[in-house]
């Protein structure tokens, strides 16, 4: 079984060359002047690339770092739903009479833009123990965001505050306004609260690792 470091120097080859062959391919089937025989070879290309990076997935997934494989096989996943939507647009243009829509360069972008990020310093984890700091992380600042909206909702616990929620956006919609929470709710979100606060506690400690 290849090392991790093996696997992820080809992960970042196999992307480089799907950025290329995507290029071949966006150019090849323009739609203002479409060269059918010559897209056959970087089509040819492309499904190889793609094949090969999903092999690449299956053989990090074979390994016990489940934090990395997790982080690669997102972008892997991501990349190649990228490339979808650009062989959908094109194989929907070569069938318009829309010989100037850009759409296609749009979605060759989206292909290129994951790449290139993923192949700057730092984007993807080095080791389980980055994937799994990296992902805490994320995690943390979600908790923050809950935590907040929690709070806000223990705040509004007054008959006096229920103006605060008068101009709330919900009758845009045809909904009602936000109510001041009961005392149950009140209680049961106060408990939550804590809880919630004592994960991203524990959390926030985590992200100190070394």
């Amino acid at each position: 079984m290849p090392e991790f470091q093996v696997l992820r120097t080809d992960f970042l080859s196999i992307l480089s060359l799907i950025h290329a062959a995507t290029t071949k391919v966006a150019l090849a089937l323009k739609p203002a002047r479409p060269q059918h025989k010559a897209a056959l070879e970087p089509l040819n290309d492309l499904s190889r690339r793609v094949a090969a990076l999903v092999h690449l997935v299956l053989l990090m997934r074979s390994r016990n770092a489940l934090a990395l494989q997790k982080e690669y096989s997102t972008l892997a996943r991501n990349v190649l739903d990228a490339i979808l939507s650009l062989s959908s647009t094109l194989f929907a243009l070569q069938s318009s009479s829309d010989l100037s829509s850009e759409d296609y360069l749009v979605r060759t972008g989206g292909v290129h833009d994951l790449i290139n990020e993923a192949k700057k310093p730092g984007h993807l984890s080095l080791n389980n123990r980055e994937a799994v700091k990296r992902r805490w992380k994320q995690d943390h600042e979600s908790l923050v965001d809950a935590l907040e909206e929690v709070k806000e909702l223990c705040t509004a616990k007054g008959e006096g505050d229920v103006d605060d929620f008068a101009d709330d956006g919900w009758d845009e919609l045809g909904l009602e306004p936000s109510q001041p929470l009961t005392p149950e709710e009140l209680e049961r979100a106060e408990a939550v609260s804590g809880i919630v606060f004592s994960i991203s506690v524990v959390f926030n400690s985590c992200r100190h690792w070394h």
